[in-house]
């Protein structure tokens, strides 16, 4: 009996060890890289760099949390081989310590060479001519310095895991040798899965979390080898591979882009030419004037529509309209934040294209750009973590002069408070502001900024008073548990944005100041628009622009129009007339009777609605009729018009990253 019992323990007791030495063996490859992380941080420290010590601390603990989710991880793949006698265990950890030293190396040289931890440029060793590439590694690396760093890195990994890998096993031998200690096992499985998600409460440690500090040079050195190589993975791996440049053209039903330039009215036949054509053309005379450009989280246009005493969803907002242009019958171009952004900044329905292996590839039509080109500094503010989507790298790849985070606002601000997402937009608003009041009159200044507070899971600074919202009196759709938290938050938006622009309202720089916000896509919870009396409501999200004076003609405001039509009205009220794709149409413009019969909003997600209808692009069949029970026709010139804009658009993209990328045809 006794020896039947200790044959079924076996496989149990070498999970247990399994767990236990990988654990301990982790930790010790943790400490291990964490040191490596010091001797980076020592080696590359810039003069001067005084300023970086204050951050330090937070960049070393924020680094040696990721140093123990990625032991916590190999800890998950390896305990298996590492619970046995013998051979296999001390091969298993020499295998693990030696892949962590590796790693280690790879990314001590590659921030050398790139001045960024390894990236998805690394993959390029496939992509390109994996010969030449090796070839200009061998020349332009010092090689006999990294074998021997490599060398001492490989031996004292070893040296320490191996070390702690035996301790851990004689420890065990004497104190975890009884029947009973099999229980343990849970316990050890959660402390793997806790240590592994990195945080105790909120998700887990992720790319958005390198960007810890406000000093980039520090975020760089957070991610150890082992994290930078997953991180440069998944961004290769989910990028978008661009693929033929009629890729586009195909999918909204042309042969090639002279088909679809004809459809839209252009005459040019060569790609050039077609090119120039979709390029802006008009009188440039920049006037100097500030653009501060808001990307609101999740504003939706339904809550506008129910705006009362008893439904105070616009707050302070409200009482900030009636000198603005706010146009209410306006999409958004994607139904996602990232795809929304690209949308907006570069005018790109393929996405995402910015992160992964194209983002070393600037998109030179896109909004930053002509901002440049027009004399401006140029600044993305967000009060969310600047690392998600490589934002903090990608973006000053794309004309951004500089990127301000959470990180950089809690240094900035001592004691900012935030949820999940970073920190609350109050923080951003404050910011801009700022920046706005000591930027030069002769240099204007151009702000992207892109809020994240409306945003599950829907909490509020401590200090904000909520409003009562009574369900009851909502007359949108009820069904989620969700929605009146959101309404809170949605509402704390819409008070933060009031505050700003009376604050650029009463300020020096008010009469050169535009302001203007849109969403980036509608809110989660406001209901499925199920109902064919709500379809419009689907991608709808405001438009509203400040001190742009008055507008000429009021039903201007009330055109189908979507994110496309932004810049192509901003610009012209800044007096930039090129340096920019012409995605849409000025939305200032008073109306013709023609031009009325023509607005469309156009989208990247293969919708279009004109004045009249809502349709798929290319289904007549699918068209219906706003508002329903009114009467309208399918109009074939009106939707190949749709398709065209898109498909030029995207077949421009394609041809760039062609061009610049040297891929065959």
């Amino acid at each position: 009996m006794n020896k039947l019992l200790a044959l079924l323990l076996i496989p149990p007791r070498a999970v247990l060890h399994g767990l236990a030495v990988g654990l301990c063996v982790g930790l010790a490859l943790a400490l291990w890289f964490s040191v490596a992380r010091v001797l980076m941080l020592t080696a590359y420290w810039p003069s001067p760099g005084n300023d970086l010590w204050a951050e330090l601390p937070v960049a070393l603990l924020m680094g040696f949390r990721f140093d123990l989710k990625m032991g916590a991880i190999a800890v998950l793949l390896l305990f298996p081989l590492l619970g046995w006698h013998g051979r296999m265990r001390a091969v298993v950890i020499r295998v693990w310590a030696s892949a962590f030293a590796l790693l280690a190396v790879i990314n001590f040289y590659y921030y050398g060479f790139y001045k960024l931890p390894i990236d998805s440029v690394i993959f390029g060793l496939a992509d390109d001519d994996t010969v030449a590439v090796l070839h200009t590694i061998w020349q332009d690396f010092p090689m006999a310095q990294i074998a021997v760093v490599l060398a001492l890195a490989v031996w004292s990994a070893n040296a320490v895991a191996l070390w702690m890998g035996k301790r851990a096993w004689q420890r065990l031998q004497q104190h975890w040798a009884s029947a009973w200690h099999v229980l343990l096992i849970p316990v050890l499985l959660v402390v793997v899965l806790m240590v592994g998600k990195g945080t105790l409460k909120g998700m887990a440690l992720q790319l958005d979390n390198i960007t810890a500090t406000s000093k980039s040079f520090l975020n760089n050195v957070i991610p150890n080898g082992v994290t930078a190589l997953y991180n440069a993975w998944d961004a290769y791996r989910t990028s978008t591979d661009i693929g033929e440049e009629d890729t586009g053209l195909k999918t909204y039903g042309f042969g090639s882009y002279q088909d679809a330039a004809r459809a839209y009215g252009l005459t040019a036949t060569t790609p050039e030419g077609v090119q120039r054509a979709l390029m802006a053309a008009g009188p440039h005379k920049p006037n100097g004037k500030n653009l501060v450009f808001f990307q609101m989280e999740s504003w939706s246009a339904e809550p506008f529509k129910y705006q009362s005493q008893d439904m105070d969803v616009l707050a302070g907002l409200s009482n900030k309209l009636h000198n603005a242009w706010l146009f209410d019958n306006f999409d958004a171009a994607h139904h996602g934040t990232h795809p929304a952004l690209e949308a907006i900044l570069f005018n790109t329905p393929v996405t995402p294209i910015t992160n992964g292996k194209y983002r070393h590839i600037t998109l030179d039509w896109g909004v930053p750009f002509a901002m440049k080109k027009a004399g401006y500094d140029t600044l993305f503010v967000t009060s969310g973590q600047s690392g998600w989507r490589e934002l903090n790298r990608v973006l000053l790849t794309q004309s951004f002069d500089e990127v301000i985070d959470a990180a950089t606002l809690r240094a900035r601000y001592p004691g900012a408070e935030g949820g999940i997402w970073g920190v609350w937009d109050a923080y951003m608003f404050r910011i801009i502001e700022e920046r706005l009041a000591k930027q030069p009159k002769d240099r204007p200044l151009f702000v992207y900024a892109m809020s994240t507070t409306n945003h599950p899971p829907y909490e509020l600074p401590s200090d904000y008073k909520p409003f009562v919202f009574d369900i009851n009196k909502w007359p949108g759709d009820k069904g989620s548990e969700h929605l009146i938290p959101n309404l809170q938050t949605y509402r704390y938006a819409n008070d933060e944005l009031a505050k700003f622009v009376a604050a650029v309202e009463s300020s020096p720089a008010a009469k050169r100041t535009v302001v203007a916000a849109t969403g980036d896509h509608n809110v989660r919870t406001f209901g499925q628009y199920a109902t064919p009396e709500s379809q419009v409501l689907r991608q709808q999200v405001p438009f509203v622009v400040w001190g742009a004076g008055k507008l000429s003609c009021d039903n201007a405001l009330h055109q189908a129009a979507s994110h496309l039509d932004m810049f192509p009205t901003l610009f012209p009220m800044l007096g930039i007339g090129q340096g920019y794709l012409m995605t849409g149409r000025d939305l200032a413009k008073c109306p013709s009777a023609a031009d009325a019969a023509d607005a469309m909003a156009v989208t990247f997600i293969g919708q279009a609605r004109s004045n009249h209808a809502i349709w798929s692009m290319g289904g007549a069949n699918t068209l219906a009729c706003q508002p329903v029970g009114s009467v309208c026709e399918w109009q074939a010139g009106q939707d190949a018009k749709a398709r065209a804009r898109v498909a030029l658009m995207d077949w421009n993209l394609r041809h760039h990253i062609h061009q610049v990328s040297g891929k065959k045809k």
